[in-house]
């Protein structure tokens, strides 16, 4: 939902987020979007400040960009779930961000593991009718999140 919104006008325009984005001098810049046609650290396992000196290592390490995880190719709806209580999309990616994506068990989660996990997952559980997609200018080894177990 825009900040702005005026209660009738609920459409938040791909190229505007990306003007606003694209304008940013941030060096990391990721737009997750959950929307349809959108194209604890003390449970820590580990020393948290291991981890912690870990991920700011990799951040520093990565090349930066911008990218753009959509919930959805243009013409796809995204599909919500009762069961889940939540957009299938929104569900694997909360999964993924939590730990499940990160598949050489580094306690870092990285764009491309982030978005192998939640296309693989998305896609098979919609039967093949929604596709998550990346696209824009990134390092898929940019760092998204630590893992908390």
């Amino acid at each position: 939902m825009p900040q702005d919104y005026d209660g009738n006008n609920s459409k938040l325009y791909h190229n505007e987020v990306k003007a606003i984005l694209e304008q940013s001098k941030a060096k990391h810049k990721v737009c997750i979007a959950d929307a349809c046609h959108s194209g604890s650290l003390l449970a820590m396992k580990q020393p948290l400040q291991s981890t912690l000196q870990s991920y700011y290592r990799a951040f520093n390490e990565s090349k930066g960009g911008l990218a753009l995880l959509m919930s959805s190719k243009g013409e796809e709806y995204s599909l919500e779930d009762q069961g889940l209580r939540s957009g299938i999309f929104s569900h694997y990616l909360i999964r993924g961000l939590k730990g499940e994506a990160d598949v050489d068990g580094s306690k870092i989660v990285t764009m491309r593991e982030v978005y192998d996990f939640v296309y693989k997952n998305v896609h098979t559980y919609t039967s093949n009718v929604q596709t998550p997609t990346i696209s824009g200018a990134f390092d898929w080894a940019m760092p998204v999140a630590v893992v908390r177990h």
